[in-house]
């Protein structure tokens, strides 16, 4: 019969593009703090595995089935695709386990010792001269908060 030999939908290749895909938004909003913020990193890898075992058998589809030119180079540019979105999260993944653990690094609202270091024209500059009194004007009133940024750097 002529219909037998027509190539089907490779719809394992779409399900692995579409769970990398969000394998990678979990790795997105797990920077919007959500209530259940431990499992993100963890579905995420989950997700990233499925969609490779996936992107695998939709690849063997891709040329195991007589198909056309345009299909064969279409299904390979999904492929690449589905990769760059899998790969990506399973990179994120692995390297977000080898930032050094930040159990001494300041929380919000904890007080900041003293410190004192050097202004943009290499002048020392301590925090309780941050707190005191603008010199020369004794009606204007003291500061009463400082914001600090604190860098978490890995350099």
């Amino acid at each position: 019969m002529p219909g037998e030999n027509k190539p089907r939908f490779n719809s394992p290749l779409w399900l692995g593009l579409i769970i990398g895909l969000a394998a990678n938004l979990c790795n997105v909003v797990f920077f919007l703090n959500p209530p259940a913020q431990g499992v993100l990193p963890w579905l995420s890898l989950v997700l990233g595995v499925v969609a490779l075992v996936s992107i695998a058998l939709g690849v063997k589809n891709v040329f195991a089935q007589p198909r056309s030119v345009a299909a064969r180079i279409g299904g390979t540019l999904v492929v690449l695709l589905a990769l760059l979105f899998a790969g990506s999260s399973l990179f994120v993944s692995y390297h977000a386990r080898a930032l050094p653990a930040s159990a001494d690094a300041p929380h919000v609202g904890q007080k900041v010792p003293d410190f004192t270091l050097a202004d943009t024209n290499g002048q020392p500059v301590s925090l309780a001269q941050l707190f005191a009194r603008a010199p020369g004007d004794p009606s204007a009133a003291a500061p009463k908060a400082v914001l600090l940024i604190f860098y978490r750097g890995y350099w």
